[in-house]
């Protein structure tokens, strides 16, 4: 991933995930659902004639680990909450809110009855949007887990049920979408209530200067457009100066306390043979605190800052710096993500780039290995310098 993209780079990758959708033939709007009773059909039919201009509060997503037997909300949820609200807005729908507090169906509650539970909730919360919005995902068994079941339900302002959803791997756009991650199922479940609400393509609005995609953009643990215009502009310097240009490479951190002097010196290797620059690996490790987040663009950004600062404060001998950081999980060996920062000899940022599994470069070099990251992280540096 670059980092200039649009305003909507909180949840970036969702764009991509979103750009899939549009090769498949949409699925009928109402698979996955029971006959409802002649009221909620009357509130149904309501709904779906107001289409994009339905205004809605999209509430927490509740998580649920069915090998653990658990769910819950918190802070992943709210994120979820925030995505799924994202996603709405990009469907076409203008008049979104984001609730604050969270609703969660007992465990023991069977989800056919979610209307009634959530309707009560929001009666009591008085929203001031015509309808509200509760999900569920549900998650299973596997490193990556497997996720087994999306579920939502739409009550009305008054609280009465108006909509009740669930997604099995036995549903026609579960297959389709495929949700292997919270992001994806998020993709699932915003797919639902636009198809529901019988919202075409073309109402799509990827200006990023939706309600939403601007509160988000504000939240945003990057930087604003004129520094990515900025880094842009560095870029290009680099790539001038093609393999003249010398890049210190420091040792890869694996973890908070763990380095890679071998995988620093294999990349300056890879990096030097492609000629896109002269690079060296140091010997010094710089040994960066991250806080945990769910958030992968907040880890990339905290790891660029600090990176940024030391730089600042001790200038490279060399024309560029680069620190690459590959997530490995300790337990399943399974890489899961490859972030890497260039600063400038003044500690400017020149390239901050991420991979996951849901990106082509990533999904191509397949990484198993620490030198397998390191093969991504050159590919990338290509892109940037070719």
């Amino acid at each position: 991933m670059s980092v200039n993209g649009s305003s909507k780079r909180l949840f970036t990758d969702v764009a991509v995930i979103l750009a899939g959708l549009l090769i498949y033939p949409l699925c009928a709007a109402g698979q996955g659902q029971g006959s409802p009773s002649g009221e909620q059909q009357a509130r149904l039919e309501a709904m779906q004639a107001k289409g994009v201009a339905a205004s809605m509060t999209v509430f927490p997503v509740a998580i649920a680990a069915t090998n653990k037997g658990e769910k819950g909300v918190e802070d992943i949820g709210k994120d979820a909450g925030k995505v799924l609200a994202l996603l709405l807005e990009q469907s076409g729908i203008q008049n979104l809110e984001i609730g604050d507090a969270a609703f969660l169906l007992p465990a023991d509650v069977e989800f056919d009855t979610a209307g009634a539970r959530f309707g009560e909730f929001v009666r009591a919360e008085e929203i001031e949007t015509d309808y509200a919005l509760y999900a569920e995902i549900v998650a299973g068994r596997g490193n990556p887990p497997q996720f087994d079941e999306v579920r939502s339900v739409v009550v009305d302002k008054a609280g009465e049920t108006v909509w009740i959803d669930r997604q099995t791997p036995d549903d026609p756009d579960f297959q389709r979408i495929k949700p292997s991650c919270l992001m994806t199922s998020c993709v699932l479940l915003a797919e639902r209530v636009r198809i529901q609400l019988g919202i075409p393509e073309s109402a799509r609005d990827d200006s990023g200067e939706g309600k939403i995609a601007r509160m988000l953009a504000k939240d945003s643990p990057g930087p604003g457009k004129e520094e990515l215009a900025a880094i842009e502009k560095r870029q290009a310097v680099m790539k001038k100066a093609g393999p003249s240009a010398e890049l210190a490479v420091f040792p890869v951190r694996l973890s908070d306390d763990e380095v890679g002097q071998e995988s620093a010196a294999h990349l300056a290797k890879l990096l030097t043979k492609k000629k896109l620059c002269e690079a060296k690996a140091l010997d010094s490790p710089l040994r960066v605190k991250i806080k945990r987040a769910h958030d992968e663009q907040k880890l990339l950004w905290d790891l660029a800052r600090a990176f940024r600062d030391h730089v600042k404060q001790n200038p490279s001998e060399a024309d560029y710096a680069l620190l690459a950081d590959y997530m490995i999980g300790s337990r399943s060996g399974r890489v899961r993500a490859v972030h890497f920062v260039v600063c400038d000899r003044e500690g400017e940022w020149v390239i901050v780039d991420f991979q996951n599994d849901r990106w082509d470069d990533f999904q191509s070099v397949d990484p198993k290995t620490l030198d397998d990251c390191g093969t991504l992280v050159a590919r990338r540096m290509k892109g940037y310098l070719r």
